[in-house]
């Protein structure tokens, strides 16, 4: 299952990209995150916003890049024992990318937060540069539980 996860989560990521830059329009729910608003007294919608797709690519192409990764540590970190009979290095490997993984966090939110106040290109550039970071990381740490190629 490992194989296939960095195979997808780069497909869907780019497929998310590509439509947003063909023009495809993202129908988001009324209401929700991304179109957010509120009903009226006569139960018409009314949006608080305009709604957001390019915030909504960016949280899913981040969430399946950072579940990734999380999955990876967590499966190292529960199977430690296990794993480093197989391969002594993982451990110190994982470990040197966990404090990479919590910066980008870190970043990840603090740019999330700076967008969504002020939703210009400046700042969805922030988003889309944090995002890079964290996908550029997957096949890094997914590479540490495969087993060498021969």
């Amino acid at each position: 299952m490992k194989i296939f996860l960095l195979p997808a989560t780069l497909l869907i990521s780019a497929l998310l990209i590509a439509g947003m830059e063909a023009g495809c329009t993202t129908q988001l729910e009324n209401g929700g995150a991304y179109a957010p608003g509120t009903n009226s007294a006569s139960g018409v919608f009314v949006p608080t916003q305009a709604p957001d797709p390019a915030l909504y690519v960016a949280d899913a192409s981040y969430r399946l890049a950072y579940d990734a990764i999380d999955g990876v540590l967590k499966f190292e970190r529960d199977n430690r024992a296990e794993v480093a009979k197989l391969s002594p290095k993982v451990k110190p490997a994982l470990d040197a990318i966990r404090p990479t993984v919590k910066d980008i966090d870190h970043r990840w939110a603090l740019a999330r937060a700076a967008y969504k106040v002020n939703p210009i290109p400046a700042n969805l550039s922030t988003l889309q540069n944090v995002l890079a970071e964290i996908q550029r990381l997957v096949p890094v740490v997914q590479s540490q539980l495969l087993p060498p190629s021969q």
